[in-house]
């Protein structure tokens, strides 16, 4: 089936709030990833994301143990992040991730001890922590269906100038 998610990504919409700015946009739930999450740097500098400098710089594995081509992470975004009535501040490693503006990883997927429901493509925030901090009742969050367009930045040099 083109054009489908199926065999793909799991990727579900959300919406970061910096500031008084919302932003819409789509983040992939990586089982893969160590961080708790990442966003990218050309993300951010469209969006004009404050940034702050990380004390001690983060290398960044890929699955073969090699570094990550786009260098150390010397940066964290602190956003607050809500996926439908599940809200959220969330710190996030800055970094060139590509098609994702937004990457979660396996220290998330832990913290908040979702229920992932791969044949249905959905999502339940229904854990003890989540009905505390996050939001009550469990919320259930499908995954967009579609494979998100890859998103388009004008170029004005460095995140980080």
């Amino acid at each position: 089936m083109e054009g489908s998610m199926e065999g793909k990504h799991l990727v579900i919409t959300c919406t970061l709030t910096v500031n008084t700015q919302e932003i819409p946009t789509h983040a992939l739930i990586d089982c893969g990833a160590t961080g708790i999450a990442f966003m990218d740097q050309d993300f951010a500098r469209h969006h004009q994301i404050p940034l702050q400098e990380l004390k001690t710089k983060q290398l960044v594995e890929v699955i073969d143990g090699r570094p990550i081509v786009s260098g150390e992470i010397t940066h964290v975004a602190k956003v607050e992040m809500m996926v439908q009535d599940h809200k959220e501040q969330l710190p996030m490693f800055v970094t060139k991730s590509g098609h994702y503006p937004i990457v979660i990883g396996i220290p998330w997927l832990r913290l908040h001890d979702v229920a992932v429901w791969f044949a249905s493509n959905t999502i339940t925030f229904g854990s003890q922590y989540c009905t505390t901090h996050c939001h009550d009742p469990p919320v259930l969050v499908q995954g967009v269906t579609e494979e998100p367009p890859e998103p388009v930045y004008p170029q004005k040099g460095g995140i980080f100038e």
